[in-house]
């Protein structure tokens, strides 16, 4: 569904519409689509606010409007029968140079983290193994409390989430699902992709 979400809203990212406008377009068709609730509200950054990971620190704007080349993160979070989805993506609009690197770095740094999750032991084999891509890379790591990701849980849980950070570890990462979003920036702006594994 989450998934779904982003291919259909992606048709409306035109230059013009703001944050606010196409976040409440993204719900719209998550809904439409069976979703029960949000778990997590819309995540809408377009351009410089691409650096932010969390509602927290930014809320999708009225002010922020879409430009003609531009770089817009996106992140859905619907529950259907009291399961979490997850799935964020990266997209560039128009065309610029620095924009489709990071881009691409980005989504290169998600696939190999992502495929690596299947032989990692426990949550610091993981951190540590991604943590080097991004140095590799020139990136630095932009989520605020230091984590590429988070156990996915049933209902409201959001208590019970366990993050894939330095602080867990030791924690093994077989019998769980995880959603694994490492966010990385350079500069002024950022880029994630995230999608949910079980293991």
């Amino acid at each position: 569904m989450a998934m779904t979400a982003c291919q259909q809203s992606k048709l409306f990212l035109k230059p013009g519409i703001s944050e606010k406008e196409f976040a409440l377009k993204c719900e719209e068709i998550m809904y439409s689509l069976g979703a029960e609730a949000l778990w997590y509200p819309m995540l809408v950054n377009f351009n410089k606010n691409s650096i932010y990971c969390t509602r927290g620190d930014h809320l999708p704007s009225e002010d922020v409007i879409l430009l003609e080349n531009d770089i817009v993160l996106v992140d859905y979070s619907p529950m259907l029968d009291g399961k979490w989805g997850d799935y964020s993506e990266t997209i560039l609009i128009g065309h610029d140079p620095k924009f489709d690197q990071l881009i691409k770095d980005a989504k290169q740094i998600f696939e190999l983290t992502y495929a690596y999750s299947t032989q990692a032991a426990t949550i610091g084999d993981l951190f540590k193994f991604c943590e080097e891509l991004i140095h590799a890379r020139g990136y630095r790591l932009l989520d605020p409390y230091g984590n590429i990701g988070h156990s996915i849980e049933d209902g409201s849980n959001q208590d019970k989430r366990i993050y894939i950070s330095p602080d867990n570890a030791h924690i093994h990462l077989k019998g769980r699902k995880w959603a694994i979003e490492p966010h990385i920036g350079k500069g002024e702006y950022g880029a994630k992709f995230e999608n949910v594994t079980a293991l």
